[in-house]
């Protein structure tokens, strides 16, 4: 009878062990059954389904880079399913969209947008979950972030909603072979640039690409940046801004773009520039990596000094202007899942990838190693810039700077002054 106790004894103490033992392993799904206190480099995977917005997609040159991010990082978390509803930025469309999601709940769970004023509708959401706390306590993944981009993606509260990825810089890409084919100058001077306009309008060659329709803010903040200097480009509604506007639609009238540049689109205005068909083209370092099969015919350089301008010759625009950004409810619902895709993206050994195709590494340690000349001078341009300024439309409103790019072309063909459309941003922007 005793021995009979003895073995019942055992035998419930040995089903507690392993019970207690499969309990552990199959609550926690991260024990190493070789050694229980230590957990293993694969949890159980998690079934999760996140949406991701951002506007790398169609003819945006990084929108190979997001689709080998978004396929690595669920073939190394199985059971995570991201479904990547970007549009494209130039129209305002993803501006529009991200906008909309989030004011009609129905925003994303991790999405890269824009940071400054274009944040506003984000933050004063409430939705969206700030980085502070987790800059504070994971300090071996916050110290890869260039504190300079940190402190400039910060809000008006002082907080960070979006950590900064890829810095973008501004300037006039020019086809240097066309320059030196037709013996024209490569401008330094407006009545330089004035030069240019008319001996290539004599050849047939479109002086400077240019869309009105979707894009023409890079000629709004350059032409801005060179007559106002960085004091007045960063002053809101400053009184070099009419002037600066007036410029661009002189070279209107001049015949400086080509015939349909009021209707082109953005895209369409690029690739007259890569096919040579056009001398300059105003844009940023996102634009670089469509050259890359063009070799060392085409340069970049700062936008040529406007009379009495008050830039510095090597003043552009520059700045972090977008970063990741993680839905506060939509993180807590998937336990954790947004910010743990959002900081993956955010580490140097994914950036490289984008930094690759184009842009300035927000982070430490995310240099490409390859890179093309092109690329390697407009870096160049941008360390040597004495008065870096951002986008305009990171200090005014959003209903504000649309309202001037859309309405540009009003002005370079005469149905509005340059005064008049400002005063009726102003006051857009009055009202926020």
């Amino acid at each position: 009878m005793k021995k009979r106790l003895k073995m019942i004894t055992v035998g419930l103490t040995m089903a507690l062990g392993v019970s207690t033992f499969v309990g552990c392993t199959e609550n926690s799904g991260n024990i190493d059954p070789k050694d229980p206190v230590k957990p293993t480099d694969n949890p159980k995977p998690q079934s999760v389904t996140m949406k991701l917005e951002t506007y790398m997609t169609g003819t945006d040159p990084w929108t190979p880079a997001l689709k080998d991010t978004i396929k690595k990082y669920m073939d190394q978390n199985p059971g995570v399913t991201i479904n990547d509803e970007s549009v494209p930025a130039p129209g305002n469309v993803f501006k529009t969209k991200i906008n909309t999601d989030f004011a009609a709940g129905n925003e994303p769970d991790v999405a890269l947008a824009f940071l400054g004023s274009d944040s506003k509708p984000l933050v004063d959401s409430g939705k969206l979950l700030p980085w502070d706390d987790e800059l504070k306590n994971d300090t071996q993944w916050a110290e890869k972030i260039d504190p300079k981009a940190l402190e400039a993606a910060r809000y008006t509260d002082g907080k960070v909603y979006g950590i900064p990825y890829i810095g973008i810089y501004e300037g006039m890409y020019f086809n240097k072979e066309l320059f030196e084919k037709n013996g024209v100058k490569i401008p330094k001077t407006y009545d330089e640039l004035l030069t240019a306009v008319e001996a290539f309008k004599a050849k047939g060659i479109t002086p400077i690409a240019i869309s009105f329709a979707e894009e023409p803010h890079y000629a709004i903040e350059t032409f801005v940046l060179s007559l106002g200097g960085k004091a007045g480009h960063s002053t809101p509604w400053d009184a070099s801004w009419a002037p600066a506007l007036n410029y661009v639609k002189e070279l209107y009238e001049k015949g400086a773009f080509s015939k349909d540049a009021l209707t082109i689109k953005s895209s369409a205005a690029q690739q007259l520039f890569k096919d040579q068909k056009a001398a300059m083209f105003i844009s940023g370092s996102w634009s670089a990596a469509s050259f890359k099969d063009m070799g060392d015919k085409i340069e970049i350089m700062p936008l040529p000094m406007l009379p009495n301008g008050k830039a510095d010759p090597s003043d552009i625009i520059t700045s972090f202007g977008s970063g990741w950004m993680v839905s506060k409810d939509k993180n807590d619902a998937n336990g954790g899942a947004a910010l743990k895709l959002a900081k993956w993206i955010t580490t140097p050994e994914q950036l490289t990838r984008f930094i690759e195709i184009g842009g300035v590494p927000a982070l430490k340690g995310a240099e490409p190693t390859s890179m093309t000349a092109l690329q390697k001078q407009g870096l160049a341009m941008m360390a040597a810039s004495k008065n870096p300024s951002a986008p305009i439309d990171s200090r005014i409103s959003q209903e504000s700077f649309q309202k001037i790019w859309k309405e540009l072309s009003y002005v370079v063909s005469g149905r509005k002054t340059a005064d008049k459309l400002l005063e009726e941003a102003k006051q857009l922007d009055d009202k926020k």
